[in-house]
C-alpha cells in the first residue's frame, strides 16, 4: 500500500519554542491511527504541524510523496481536515460552508462518501441555517462533512468525534472505516474516547510532553479488541506512569 504520510524528526511548537519534538510518523493506505494523549500532550500542536497550521521548527512533512515545506498548496490538497468547530465561520450557513471549501479544493459541494450522508448525520435541515445556530455537536458534523468533502487520500479528525451524539459517532466511524478499508485512504483520529480505539483503529499511538511515548499495531489493537477494558487499562497505566516519572 502506498504512503499517504511520513513525517520525519518534526519538531513543531509556538514563537520559536518546541511543544512537539522528534516526531517520526508514518501511514499507508488503509491505516486508520487513533492519536491519544492527555490534554497538553501535544496531539493537536502536531496536527497543526502535519496541516501546515504552524511552521516546522525541524523535521519534515510529506503527504502523497509532496514536501509540505516546498509546495504547501499541493500538499494540503491531500488531505481533509475536520476543524475545531468553534472555528467554523459562524455568519455562513452549513451549506455556504461546505461550498467554500468545495470551491477551494476544485471539486463539487455534493462529492461526498455517500449520496444520503447529510440525512444520515442528520445534518440536512440545518444545512441552511447560519452555523452561528448550531449546536456545538451539529457544528461538529459540518466540520467533518467539510474534511470529507471530494474524498481526499489523508482524512483528519482532531477530537471532533468526541462531542457526536452516539449515533452520529456510529455513522462517522462507518464512513471513516469503509474508505480506509477501500485501500484508497488513511485517517488520523484523535480522541479521548480511549475504549473506542480497538473498535476502529488498526493503529494507535499516546503523545505524552510533545513527544511518541507508545504505539500499538492492528495485532495488539486486534487482541485488545477480544478484550474489554483491555487496551484502556494500558493507556491509562502509560500515562501514569509518565506522570510519575
Amino acid at each position: 500500500m502506498a504512503e499517504v504520510l511520513a513525517v520525519n524528526g518534526l519538531s513543531a511548537g509556538y514563537r520559536g519554542r518546541a511543544v512537539v519534538c522528534g516526531i517520526d510518523l508514518s501511514l499507508r493506505r488503509g491505516d486508520i491511527l487513533g492519536l491519544l494523549g492527555a490534554n497538553g500532550s501535544g496531539k493537536s500542536t502536531l496536527i497543526r504541524a502535519i496541516t501546515g497550521q504552524i511552521p516546522l521548527l525541524g523535521g519534515s512533512v510529506t503527504i502523497g510523496g509532496v514536501d509540505l515545506a516546498a509546495a504547501p498548496e499541493r500538499a494540503k490538497a491531500g488531505f481533509g481536515l475536520a476543524i475545531e468547530p468553534h472555528e467554523l465561520p459562524a455568519t455562513l450557513s452549513g451549506r455556504q460552508y461546505i461550498e467554500l471549501v468545495a470551491s477551494i479544493r476544485g471539486g463539487a459541494p455534493n462529492d461526498l462518501p455517500g449520496a444520503d450522508l447529510l440525512e444520515r448525520l442528520e445534518l440536512d435541515r440545518w444545512m441552511d441555517r447560519p452555523i452561528a445556530e448550531h449546536s456545538l455537536g451539529t457544528r461538529a458534523k459540518v466540520a467533518i462533512v467539510a474534511a470529507l468533502l471530494g474524498r481526499p487520500p489523508l482524512l483528519i479528525f482532531d477530537e471532533t468525534l468526541n462531542g457526536l451524539d452516539p449515533v452520529t459517532a456510529w455513522e462517522v466511524k462507518r464512513v471513516i472505516a469503509a474508505l480506509c478499508v477501500s485501500g484508497r485512504h488513511a485517517a488520523i483520529v484523535s480522541t479521548h474516547v480511549v475504549e473506542a480505539v480497538p473498535a476502529l483503529c488498526n493503529r494507535a499511538v499516546l503523545m505524552a510532553d510533545g513527544s511518541l511515548s507508545r504505539s500499538w499495531d492492528a495485532a495488539q489493537l486486534a487482541e485488545a479488541g477480544r478484550a474489554p477494558g483491555v487496551f484502556e487499562d494500558s493507556v491509562m497505566q502509560a500515562l501514569r506512569m509518565r506522570a510519575a516519572a
